[in-house]
């Protein structure tokens, strides 16, 4: 496949080592422990490509509201709400829980009485991608969504569902998954076509940034642990040479 059908990602550093990007409506798990940059990241994938590569975007949030989210993302200069209000980004409420009138209550609308777990989300997912003309897509977080299931069986089919409609859109996929020290393959990882993970480190008296493309299918890709820093604009990746 040549260059000018892979999806970039915007992001300094990384392109460069899966080929030039991703493949078009491929899905990819972005996996790491809490504070490794994988929210920054996702929404990194969705900003530039709105921006940067007309490539329309959806942020599909089951923690942060879209409000904090908007917030947070303003000092890497990122204007959310203006991609929002060009019609070039959609933010999909999917928490299971809700703020009404200074309580905390259960959503349940997205989560019960579905024949295949993921059903009401991947048909809410959908709409918005033909509402926009959607090429990009960030789930925030596939470990959250999976909670409101019990049935690990009944589970992964929901998941595939899910990921076999997003490739029947052609729309290129980020699947955020917490992990803390792996003690047995997450399910989702057999599932994608590409896995992603970062690490943040403690060594000596900093922590550090990484990332390791540990699978793309169909693209050849750098398999190194790579170092990441995370300024102003956002994430880069330092390749060794360029480390001072």
């Amino acid at each position: 496949m040549s260059l000018s059908h892979k999806v970039r990602t915007g992001i300094p550093g990384f392109d460069s080592i899966m080929s030039g990007g991703f493949r078009e409506g491929m899905n990819v798990v972005l996996s790491g422990p809490p504070g490794s940059g994988k929210t920054t990241l996702g929404m990194q994938f969705l900003y530039h490509g709105a921006k940067d590569f007309d490539e329309s975007g959806i942020f599909v949030t089951l923690s942060e509201s879209p409000a904090s989210i908007k917030n947070t993302f303003l000092s890497y200069g990122w204007d959310i709400q203006e991609l929002i209000e060009q019609g070039k980004m959609i933010i999909i409420d999917a928490r299971p829980f809700k703020m009404e009138e200074g309580f905390v209550t259960l959503d349940e609308s997205l989560y019960r009485g579905e024949s295949l777990p993921f059903m009401h989300l991947t048909q809410l997912i959908l709409s918005s991608i033909k509402r926009i003309g959607a090429k990009r897509l960030v789930i925030d977080s596939l470990s959250v969504l999976e909670t409101q299931y019990v049935n690990e069986f009944y589970l992964r089919q929901g998941l595939q569902g899910m990921i076999h409609a997003l490739e029947l859109e052609h729309c290129t996929s980020l699947l955020i998954s917490e992990t803390g020290e792996i003690q047995k393959i997450p399910m989702d990882w057999y599932i994608s076509s590409g896995i992603i993970l970062l690490h943040h480190i403690r060594r000596e008296d900093t922590m550090e940034r990484t990332i390791q493309v540990l699978k793309m299918r169909g693209i050849k890709h750098s398999e190194q642990i790579l170092p990441m820093r995370i300024n102003d604009s956002g994430m880069q990746v330092m390749h060794p040479r360029l480390i001072p």
